[in-house]
């Protein structure tokens, strides 16, 4: 049934998704495929894997229950509290500060699960700022 309420959901999406990607402006100059053609190939992929998860479902779901569904939300809280802090502390901190929760809530030591985090978040970092030119929010020191 789960499979069924999240299939549903994500067709409404790929409905709506489809609609919006619709009434998108089109400019006098654009690629061959145009600002509509990636979208609505995302609208494609959500609208089928939605009627798949209608009609065909897999298992019944076995959510956690009492203290594992309360880590799933403060989980999920840790993740917007990221997106808030991000452009405060910058990128490589507030990496460090949330890869070493989740490390360490998959079972790592805390000093472990810190080191994870200072490797993950520098080489994320480099590889988007210096290899691929693309900039991420940087702190007051500037990384």
């Amino acid at each position: 049934m789960t499979d069924r309420i999240l299939g549903i959901i994500t067709l409404l999406i790929s409905i709506f998704y489809i609609y919006a990607t619709s009434i998108i402006q089109l400019s006098f100059i654009s690629d061959v495929i145009g600002p509509k053609g990636f979208p609505y190939i995302i609208a494609f992929f959500l609208f089928s894997s939605s009627i798949c998860l209608i009609f065909f479902p897999k298992f019944q779901a076995i959510w956690p229950k009492g203290k594992k569904i309360i880590e799933v939300f403060v989980t999920a809280a840790i993740f917007f509290l990221y997106a808030s802090v991000l452009p405060h502390l910058g990128f490589v901190v507030s990496t460090i500060l949330l890869t070493t929760y989740i490390s360490w809530r998959m079972g790592a030591a805390i000093l472990i699960a810190f080191i994870y985090g200072v490797i993950i978040s520098i080489t994320i970092f480099v590889l988007f700022n210096y290899v691929l030119g693309l900039s991420l929010a940087k702190n007051y020191l500037g990384f």
